[in-house]
Order: C-alpha cells, then structure tokens, then sequence
C-alpha cells in the first residue's frame, strides 16, 4: 500500500485476542487440551502461538504439521467444542479485559472521524461473543465478523466485513480499510487484499516477526496509535 489515504470515510478492522483484548492463558490451554483430548497431539503453547490468528482448523492443522502429527478434519467439530467449553469456563472466572486505549480509541474513530469499526476474528460465536459482551466491545463496534466451518481464511474475514460494512452505507473499497492485528497472519491478509495493515506489538508475536511482514505501520500498543491520530489529525498516514 502506499503512505496516502484518501480523505473518505475509513473502515477500520481489528482482530480480538492480543489487539482489543489481552491475551488470555485460559485461551491457549484450551488450546493443548483440545489436541490432546481429541487427537492425541502433546501440543505446548510454544507450538500453538506462532499460528494463532488463523482458522480454528487452520490452527489445528498448522500445529499438527509443524509437529509431524495428523489431525484428521473430521474430528474438528469435536476439537472445537472441547476448545469452546475450556475457553467458556475461563471467561467465566476471568472475564475478557480490554488493552489498554482500546476504548479510546475506537470511540475517538467513531465519533470524531466518522469512520466504521469493526471486529474480525477467527472466534467462533460461542468464544467470541462471551468476549465481546466482558469486555464491553459490542456498543463501540459498527461491524462484527466470526469465523466458521466455512471460513476459508483470514481473508474471507475482511470481505465478509466489507460486505457488513457496505449494507450500512460504506462506499469505500478495500485500499480505504485498514486492518489492524498483532499477528503475521492479520497483517499478510491485509497485504494481500490491498488494504493497510496496522500491526500493534500486544499479542504473542514478537515485534521482530511483524516486522518482518512488511505491514504498513507498526505502532507499540494501541495508545501509540490513538497518539498518532490525533496528533496528525486529517494529515494522518499509515507510514512508520
């Protein structure tokens, strides 16, 4: 993408887990329960986080390949409830916690831009929406996404969202929506699409590795972007 954005109304797409909300370790042994209830696959968290921010079969089959496994895709549904149940009962005991400007900064984007936000998220409902409603997100969002069994890709996400976003009057195409992420695979999608990739440094993916990625600004937290924002104002450009 290039450093200039057009003056029209933006739609602005943030992944969940480790950009809006903290990442959580209920999450992530939910995850290693899952491939060793189900599949029979000693997964550590180690060899889950590098491919979080995929599907929930992109995951599993990510993990399960880098560790020289097979998990066969007919027994996904099951590994799904098993994950679901895990990640319900932490959100029971430890309700989702919003990172720190997130707030903010989709108040300050909605209301003082006039732009759309939405979530995209690789969460299916039963995980998602129990993260939406503890954290608070579901009044500051115009456009929310999950994935499901026919969810090819963090792609279809984007466009699904797009799509959303169109039905309430956005008339902007994919160079006019940025998306924003803490993972590799948030800001290749973004990249590959044509729109802005915004990485911020929250989640579980060193800073290093997005980097690497090439997206198109790379800011420390969300704090950091709220800063850019509103000191550049509608001079504002995604370069840095």
């Amino acid at each position: 993408m290039g450093d200039v954005l057009s003056p029209a109304r933006k739609l602005w797409l943030f992944d969940l887990d480790g950009t809006l909300v903290s990442p959580s370790e209920d999450q992530l042994h939910a995850w290693v329960t899952a491939f060793r209830d189900v599949f029979g696959i000693e997964a550590a968290p180690a060899a889950i986080t590098p491919h979080l921010g995929l599907t929930f079969a992109g995951v599993v089959g990510a993990v399960a390949n880098a560790l020289g496994r097979t998990a066969p895709s007919s027994r996904i549904p099951e590994a799904l409830a098993v994950y679901t149940r895990h990640v319900q009962e932490g959100l029971a005991r430890r309700p989702a916690r919003l990172l720190p400007a997130a707030r903010e900064l989709l108040q300050f984007l909605r209301q003082e831009r006039g732009d759309l936000v939405g979530v995209i998220t690789g969460n299916f409902p039963g995980e998602g929406e129990p993260k939406l409603a503890g954290a608070g997100l579901r009044p500051l969002l115009d456009v929310v996404v999950f994935s499901d069994f026919a969810t090819s890709g963090r792609d279809s996400l984007i466009r699904r969202a797009l799509h959303g976003a169109r039905r309430l009057g956005f008339s902007g195409g994919l160079p006019d929506t940025l998306v924003v992420g803490d993972s590799v695979h948030d800001v290749e999608s973004g990249r590959r699409l044509g729109a802005v990739s915004v990485a911020v440094c929250t989640g579980l993916t060193p800073p290093d590795r997005l980097r690497g990625a090439k997206p198109d600004l790379v800011v420390p937290d969300l704090a950091g972007l709220l800063s850019n924002l509103r000191h550049a104002g509608a001079a504002w450009t995604p370069s840095g």
